[in-house]
């Protein structure tokens, strides 16, 4: 080895080692108390940074000095676990039983009516058609559009609709839906005391049973055109004074109050979940919260993650800003099987795309 590589071999070695330290930080953040640490609890939205940095120093050692490797390959398999929630490989998971449940859960953006109109030829419209999905959970629905002219007559496959008409959502004039090919037995509104979000809790009659389905949209992050714009200059050139900037402070901001209204709304859904005697229980829905956050840990205490199961890859459902981030979820009891759980990037209309599985019945382990 040259001397001149000797001497750069040391600050490499130190960075690559400071990359794997903050892989396993960022992946096990989810531990972390939101309530007394919410600033670092938002640290798992680095992963898929610093998983590409980790996974460069592991090429650049592969060509230059292969011992070096050790470093990032032992980062990978500490943070194995939740690299796997972050992007997961399923390969025989993706045939579903002819009876199972499709379940399709879609923020939909009020279905982009400042550019479209409530009819067959919208781009929302014409997926739920087509989508052949037995329940589907909507988020940001506008009420008026199926009651306007263009929208009478649309999904006339969901005999059963609920839209949810509490004080949030009319402040918001966009609504939860669920659009069902089975009887909605009964509507109930989990209150999170917010105008902005909620959730819907259906019970649904399928065959002799009753499957309980709660149509989930967490806290909003609020970030704004100006927000969004400042994170996109970031990400294009991050020098230290953008990263000091007030732009940046203010995000940083939005996003720490948000993941703590989260996590009490979380902690809502929970509590209901827990005390139901049903053990066909379903929880979807816009979670503004990446599958590497507290949030996401908390529902896995009594739940499973569809996509987790039987999704591949990292499935990011938002496609707005350079945002990407898998936000929206499909969490099930263990009365339940997954299969072949999609996020559906074919559908640009809203700052969405929207998350599909199937589930199966599986009465041997029920809740």
């Amino acid at each position: 080895m040259k001397w001149y590589a000797k001497i750069l071999l040391g600050p490499i070695v130190g960075v690559n080692l400071l990359v794997a330290l903050l892989l396993i930080g960022c992946a096990y953040s989810p531990l972390l108390p939101v309530e007394s640490m919410p600033l670092l609890s938002l640290a798992g939205l680095a992963m898929p940074f610093v998983l590409v940095a980790n996974g460069a120093f592991l090429i650049v050692w592969l060509l230059l000095y292969k011992r070096f490797m050790l470093v990032s390959i032992g980062a990978l398999l500490v943070c194995l676990p939740q690299i796997r929630v972050f992007s997961p490989i399923n390969v025989s998971r993706q045939t579903p039983p002819e009876e199972s449940i499709k379940v399709v859960s879609y923020n939909i953006l009020s279905l982009n009516l400042k550019n479209a109109t409530a009819n067959i030829d919208n781009p929302v419209i014409a997926y739920l058609e087509n989508c052949d999905a037995d329940i589907i959970c909507l988020q940001e629905f506008p009420f008026s559009a199926l009651k306007s002219k263009g929208g009478k007559g649309l999904l006339k496959a969901y005999p059963y609709r609920s839209y949810q008409l509490n004080n949030w959502s009319v402040a918001k004039s966009h609504y939860l839906c669920c659009l069902s090919k089975y009887p909605i037995l009964s509507v109930e509104d989990v209150d999170f005391n917010s105008t902005s979000n909620g959730c819907a809790k259906y019970r649904i009659l399928h065959g002799a049973d009753t499957v309980v389905v709660y149509n989930c949209h967490l806290q909003s992050n609020n970030l704004n055109d100006e927000n969004k714009s400042a994170y996109e200059q970031l990400l294009a050139d991050p020098n230290k004074d953008k990263i000091r900037s007030q732009g940046t402070r203010e995000i940083v901001k939005k996003l720490r109050d948000a993941v703590s209204k989260r996590a009490a709304q979380a902690n809502l859904v929970l509590a209901e979940v827990q005390k139901d005697t049903t053990p066909y229980i379903i929880v979807c829905g816009d979670f503004n919260d990446s599958p590497i956050s507290y949030t996401h840990k908390l529902f896995m205490r009594e739940l499973a993650d569809a996509y987790v199961r039987s999704g591949n890859g990292p499935g990011f459902s938002y496609n707005r800003n350079k945002l990407f981030y898998r936000i929206d979820h499909i969490l099930y009891a263990p009365a339940f099987e997954a299969y072949d759980c999609v996020v559906d990037h074919s559908v640009k209309a809203s700052d969405h795309y929207p998350i599909s599985c199937y589930l199966q019945k599986n009465v041997s382990e029920k809740k």
